[in-house]
């Protein structure tokens, strides 16, 4: 999405005059962007001509992720990390967090890392988050962009590993998962089949994004997830995103 007169209104709504024309520029001018938002430690770089601007508008100015989270989340888990805005955000709010990132394409990846080398307690997997060990294609399936990657299982022209939550647990030594984020288009339809008894009594939200669009029963698997094996629980939505917070982990 190019910036528009649309997107100068929101900018100006969100930073004032002066900072939001100044984004605007850098966002239309730039071969590479590179910019500065207000309140964000670090520059952050764009690549021109990918998805990578409309995903940052969907968290800088349409504000997706601003929900009220559990109060100073100490372990935080960026799965589908993309080139790691979310984890921006989160580390703009919580300074002090652990944050896990996983993303399975070696693109994103490059930019992921490039965003996020310069903040403290984040660390990076090159992975795709599955139930299991499994040989796995992360690729454009329906031309969406990087934003938009779908991964399958494929053991002969695999090219990404698997990785479970609970190998991030043993690997990272997590005693809680505070934010599970999950916007993994489409494999939650998989992940929430199997193997989660030992990460789901340790986790307190999982922020979610449902792609039954891409694959059908995502929200269906999900929901019978949360409704079998969450006790007590409170749900609210925000944006695309779907919000469980367990109430039974104090």
């Amino acid at each position: 999405m190019r910036p528009n007169k649309e997107i100068l209104l929101k900018l100006i709504l969100n930073y004032g005059f002066v900072q939001g024309l100044i984004l605007f520029l850098n966002l239309k001018l730039n071969k590479k962007a590179n910019i500065r938002v207000p309140g964000i430690a670090n520059a952050i770089a764009l690549r021109r001509g990918s998805s990578d601007f409309s995903t940052f508008y969907q968290i800088f100015l349409d504000k997706e992720y601003e929900t009220e989270l559990i109060k100073d989340p100490k372990v935080i888990i960026d799965a589908g990390a993309n080139i790691g805005l979310f984890s921006i955000l989160m580390k703009s709010k919580f300074p002090e967090s652990i944050i896990i990132c996983v993303e399975p394409d070696v693109s994103n990846f490059k930019s992921l890392k490039e965003n996020l080398s310069k903040y403290s307690n984040v660390y990076f997997e090159n992975f795709a988050l599955w139930s299991t060990d499994k040989k796995l294609k992360v690729y454009d399936k329906f031309h969406m962009g990087k934003w938009g990657l779908i991964v399958e299982e494929n053991a002969t022209d695999f090219n990404v590993e698997a990785l479970t939550i609970n190998r991030i647990i043993e690997k990272y030594k997590i005693q809680r998962i505070d934010v599970l984020k999950l916007d993994i288009e489409s494999s939650e339809k998989y992940l929430f089949r199997e193997n989660f008894e030992r990460w789901l009594p340790i986790t307190k939200m999982i922020l979610i994004e449902l792609h039954d669009r891409f694959e059908p029963d995502c929200s269906r698997i999900f929901f019978e997830f949360v409704n079998n094996h969450i006790s007590s629980y409170t749900l609210s939505a925000s944006g695309e995103n779907i919000i469980v917070i367990n109430n039974t982990i104090v």
